[in-house]
């Protein structure tokens, strides 16, 4: 049985004040709300979010867009940390607290009152897993489903035909698709703040790595990963022991240096692809980095040098004669 939000304490002994569904949807301001009806509703947050402790009469569920969100509840008062991989339900009459991360953050709260809940049971299909895994707070996998539902329902085409049905029609399938995916166990583990930020390096090398050929600001990863350019800064170093730039500097180095080695392809072509405005600013970089020059590397090169599309021939060739 859940414990009764109302009877326990919080902050500086102050009980979590109830925040009603019939609250939420009458007083959320008109560019808040996405979408509402009498068993359903949907709002966007955005900035410096931040709410005290609190409980609902309905299931909570929240959805990063961009940024991170720190998440205490009554299981968890130490917090856990979401972001643009997992979303949280958290069930009715369970106090819990919410703030937004550094740097630019949104993100969509979805809520279903248990009349919701019973039509879907009647109406798509039994339910009992669903409560049976979210009877305390939980965090799950956000699929790329998730993901799509919930940027069409961020869309804005205010004016065009049907779009109040349509922006129910979508909050709707968003909490379909979410109670789904918790019936389909894919749960993610609780993350303190640090394992938050190394999960966010992980996410930056894997971004720069595949993007070392082009430039890019730091404001701009910022925007996309929704922290500022300070703290990505300091967190990339604090994981990598690089900075951004050397990283993707050595990034671009090793790409050179396979493709030398590999394919017979010109140091300058090799350059481009690489990032280098130019064959000598590839070698100028290369004989600062270790001493050895593009031309180095490929004398000594031992297998035979290949060129893409001239292995990608004859293995075209070899499979028609086959």
């Amino acid at each position: 049985m859940p414990v009764d939000a109302a009877n326990l304490t919080f902050d500086k002994g102050r009980p979590p004040m109830l925040r009603s569904f019939e609250q939420l949807c009458h007083t959320a301001t008109e560019n808040l709300l996405i979408a509402a009806d009498d068993g359903h509703a949907s709002l966007a947050n955005s900035g410096a979010y931040a709410k005290p402790w609190h409980w609902h009469d309905c299931v909570m569920f929240i959805l990063p867009s961009r940024g991170a969100i720190e998440l205490k509840h009554e299981d968890r008062r130490e917090g856990t940390w979401l972001s643009h991989d997992r979303f949280a339900v958290v069930p009715s009459n369970r106090a819990h607290k919410t703030r937004a991360g550094i740097g630019a953050n949104s993100h969509v709260a979805l809520y279903a009152t248990g009349a919701m809940l019973h039509r879907l049971d009647n109406e798509i299909g039994s339910l009992s897993e669903f409560h049976r895994r979210t009877r305390a707070a939980v965090l799950v996998r956000r699929t790329s489903t998730i993901r799509a539902l919930q940027e069409l329902s961020l869309r804005s085409d205010d004016g065009t035909y049907g779009h109040a049905g349509v922006k129910r029609s979508l909050s709707t399938a968003l909490l379909v698709q979410c109670i789904a995916e918790v019936i389909a166990g894919d749960m993610m583990p609780n993350v303190s703040k640090r394992e938050h930020g190394m999960a966010l390096v992980a996410d930056l090398k894997e971004y720069l790595t595949l993007h070392a050929d082009e430039d890019i600001p730091l404001d701009a990863l910022g925007e996309r990963f929704g922290v500022s350019r300070r703290h990505i800064t300091r967190l990339f170093r604090d994981g990598t022991g690089f900075s951004v730039g050397e990283f993707q500097q050595h990034v671009r180095l090793q790409t050179a240096r396979e493709l030398l080695s590999g394919t017979d392809l010109p140091i300058g072509e090799i350059a481009f692809r690489v990032g280098f405005d130019s064959g000598a600013a590839l070698a100028h970089a290369m004989r600062r980095s270790d001493g050895r020059s593009p031309s180095d590397i490929r004398k000594s090169a031992s297998p035979p040098l290949q060129h893409p599309r001239a292995t990608r021939a004859r293995t075209a060739n070899s499979a028609a004669m086959g």
